[in-house]
């Protein structure tokens, strides 16, 4: 299998010849497994690791659509530090700016505690995207059916659910199917941080799929399916928040003017001023900011600050299904995307947009 590996990573790939590629080596291969993840990355840093000025990755191979590269990290096992090595490609978006995939065959290990940790840390340079629940079911039913899966049962998720004040992590193991498992969890009052399933068609051995709300994946077989079925449309989202979540600092308009978003509820959460707490306490837990409550009964007006990159908001509760954020100053779309983020999954998700600054 190293032969083959070897051999593939020698050639020259084209985004569809990558794909063929992989799926010939997860066919031969049971043990293999694809691992994968659109992320944005800013110009900057790219032609920084292009370069190879960075000291953990080594530009191998490239062309416009695909490059390689190998990364090397170190990492503590029995108190002596390791040092861990592989390859991985990048896919180029040429339907949207900035963004690439990320793909490798190697190793569980080398995936989750090197590379996919990160880029993880590298924010604000780079930034995963976020799948809300109701984006996750669509993914999942579309690729089942669009694929005419005749097997497709959830086997592993791991959740959240709201208790009280708090919200709890679990993972389940139990088999359901994809109806059954999204009952289960929306009578839990909780959501899927990540979901592992086995998926099977046309008489094959099934594939062994996961997909989490960061829109990282990994499968046994299927590549093709697996990239056009959760890659491509995770990527136009990714590119989507790009859009909406850029250039709504104040220092990003001529006039100063403010470009707020509102977060709309379904129901009416903040009919309950207790309710006006949970999602203070829910934000106090966001890492690496700061939050000053200035008001906070009956309606909320909170300051939130963000260390990583002086981002700054106000955040106010006016009327019962809606928060309103108010970006500063200075406001970086990533910045904008993790203060989502983190309301989503410590809160509650909700329908973003445009709000509309009355005259």
């Amino acid at each position: 299998m190293l032969d083959y590996k070897a051999s593939f990573y020698s050639q020259s790939h084209t985004e569809d010849t990558l794909l063929t590629g992989i799926e010939s080596l997860l066919n031969s291969n049971p043990d293999l497994q694809v691992k994968l993840f659109p992320t944005y990355v800013e110009p900057a840093w790219w032609q920084k690791i292009t370069q190879g000025d960075s000291p953990q990755f080594k530009p191998l191979s490239g062309n416009e659509s695909v490059s390689l590269f190998e990364f090397v990290f170190q990492m503590r096992e029995d108190e002596h530090k390791k040092t861990v090595r592989g390859k991985f490609f990048v896919v180029k978006n040429h339907e949207y700016p900035n963004i690439y995939t990320v793909v490798t065959l190697e190793s569980s290990l080398f995936f989750g505690r090197g590379l996919l940790l990160y880029f993880e840390r590298r924010y604000p340079r780079t930034s995963l995207t976020f799948i809300t629940h109701k984006k996750l079911w669509n993914l999942l039913v579309n690729f089942r059916d669009t694929n005419g899966f005749e097997e497709f049962n959830i086997v592993r998720a791991s959740t959240k659910t709201r208790v009280g004040k708090k919200t709890v992590s679990s993972l389940t193991w139990s088999e359901f199917s994809l109806e059954q498992a999204f009952d289960w969890v929306r009578d839990a009052n909780g959501w899927f941080k990540n979901l592992l399933f086995k998926a099977k068609r046309q008489g094959q051995l099934p594939a062994n799929i996961s997909i989490s709300r960061k829109g990282v994946v990994r499968a046994t077989k299927y590549a093709r399916l697996v990239y056009d079925g959760f890659i491509r449309p995770v990527s136009k989202t990714l590119n989507e928040n790009v859009t909406l979540f850029s250039k709504r600092a104040r220092l990003d308009n001529s006039e100063r003017d403010i470009r707020p978003l509102s977060i709309e509820f379904s129901d009416d959460l903040f009919v309950d001023v207790e309710e006006n707490q949970k999602l203070i306490d829910s934000l106090r837990t966001m890492r690496a900011s700061a939050l000053s409550v200035l008001h906070g009964n009956p309606y909320v007006h909170l300051s939130v600050f963000d260390y990583f990159d002086g981002s700054s908001f106000d955040i106010w509760v006016l009327t019962t299904n809606q928060i309103i954020i108010v970006p500063q100053l200075k406001a970086s779309f990533q910045s904008i995307k993790r203060l989502i983020n983190h309301i989503f999954d410590n809160y509650a998700e909700g329908a973003i947009q445009d709000y509309q600054v009355e005259s």
